[in-house]
């Protein structure tokens, strides 16, 4: 598949073929390991992924939007990218306590595969639970989100179309800032899509306190994150994998339920042969099962004036 965004005209050309699926050597591999939670199997993807990628792609790191030490994001784009090319927001995983937006190679290859289609790529790092509990991230979010708008013209994106892409826990994150409309400002008028992949809320609260929501039931549990994300106005992109933890796979199946009982489905893909390491890990390489059709999902959200 090749994608270019036209920055210099009012329309997006996207270009899609059919989306190449899961290689058999790797679906065998995550068949066997069933519903892990091991990333090491992620790694069969790296192989996969062209050194060549990297090329002609310009990478700015650890550029500060807030005061705290996690108030970090790397910012990737296309040397010859031109002006006004539409930003790809990513919001990393780690079960609410870890994760980084730069590793040896994933969540790289989601930014860098941005930039690789017209876009500018941002990864941002946020405060982490338990010692930054609800609403820190979301929080993160929105003043990251803000500091693109304000600059990222600087480094050829489009302020006015940003499309937010969350994993796992950064999933959240993501839906907690689409579905709480007072944690959003005048930035969120920028936002033409967001893309959860792999989110989790649970049935019902746990016996412990969550490291981020706490003990309040409200945040956390699923009824309500589906009530919320049902009303919010930003258009949706739900992604989740055959292999994923059994919950995860049926809040993903309630919640594309949910959203098209009110009226508003998503745009939902589930995603046979991955688990929920290699959904991530397969961004750029020829598997494209996820982003072929996320590519179709955001031709029309980012025309100009779209």
């Amino acid at each position: 598949m090749r994608s270019l965004f036209a920055a210099s005209t009012a329309l997006i050309v996207l270009s899609a073929t059919a989306s190449a699926q899961v290689p058999p050597s790797i679906a065998e591999q995550i068949r066997a390991a069933g519903q892990s939670m091991d990333p090491s199997i992620g790694s069969a993807y790296q192989p996969l992924f062209p050194e060549s990628a990297w090329d002609g792609v310009t990478i700015q790191r650890d550029i500060s939007y807030g005061r705290d030490a996690l108030h970090k994001l790397d910012i990737y784009a296309a040397e010859q990218g031109g002006a006004g090319r539409p930003v790809l927001l990513f919001v990393h995983g780690g079960g609410f306590v870890r994760g980084d937006k730069h590793g040896a190679f994933y969540p790289d290859n989601i930014p860098l595969w941005a930039a690789k289609q017209g876009m500018v790529g941002v990864s941002i790092n946020y405060r982490l639970a338990p010692g930054h509990p609800w609403p820190a991230a979301a929080q993160d979010l929105k003043a990251a989100i803000a500091w693109v708008r304000a600059n990222i013209a600087e480094h050829g994106g489009d302020p006015s179309r940003i499309v937010l892409w969350g994993h796992s826990a950064g999933a959240n994150h993501v839906a907690d800032y689409v579905a709480h409309p007072q944690l959003r400002g005048s930035e969120a008028a920028a936002i033409k899509g967001a893309v959860l992949l792999s989110p989790f809320y649970a049935p019902a609260p746990g016996d412990e306190p969550h490291p981020y929501y706490g003990s309040d039931a409200e945040l956390q549990t699923a009824p309500q994150a589906i009530e919320r994300l049902a009303q919010a106005e930003i258009p949706l992109f739900l992604s989740y994998a055959e292999f994923d933890p059994q919950m995860m796979k049926e809040f993903g199946d309630a919640l594309a339920v949910g959203l098209c009982s009110a009226g508003d489905c998503a745009r939902t893909i589930y995603l046979r042969d991955h688990n929920h390491f290699t959904e991530g890990m397969a961004v750029g390489t020829g598997d494209q099962s996820l982003t072929g059709p996320l590519l179709d999902w955001m031709r029309p959200l980012l025309e100009t004036g779209g």
